[in-house]
């Protein structure tokens, strides 16, 4: 086996590890990871989605029929940048692989905590200085 062949079992390892880290993460932990970054939690999270033009998507998943996809870079764009980076540590995922994993888990994860078209009461324990403001 060359060198090469050795650097692509490292890379192939590392991507499956990866894909392993973003299967078991799956939708159990997003919603937390929302409450302790996200200001509002993930019901704030998906207001935000709704106030850039996807708000139908947002409804098809609060429905959890036939849930509409919204873009990995639609999603980051409404991620100040240390939010994405505290929930990207506490999901163990890399950043750049953040958007993606969110925006392939984001559906089934708000589906499976609503009821009735309406996400359920979530926990929310992030504030300004979480995102990087001062508290005032």
């Amino acid at each position: 086996m060359g060198l090469m062949d050795g650097v692509k079992n490292v890379l192939g390892d590392l991507a499956a590890a990866t894909e392993r880290t973003i299967a078991e993460v799956g939708g159990q932990n997003i919603p937390m990871a929302f409450a302790k970054f996200y200001p509002g939690g993930l019901a704030g999270f998906l207001d935000r989605l709704r106030e850039n033009g996807h708000g139908s998507e947002v409804d098809t998943w609060l429905q959890g029929r036939d849930p509409r996809p919204v873009p990995a870079g639609a999603i980051e764009a409404c991620l100040p940048e240390p939010v994405a980076e505290g929930m990207a540590r506490d999901l163990s995922l890399s950043r750049e692989r953040l958007g993606t994993a969110l925006a392939e888990f984001l559906p089934a994860t708000v589906a499976g905590a609503s009821e009735g078209g309406r996400l359920t009461p979530q926990p929310v324990f992030s504030s300004t200085q979480v995102v990087g403001k001062a508290a005032g």
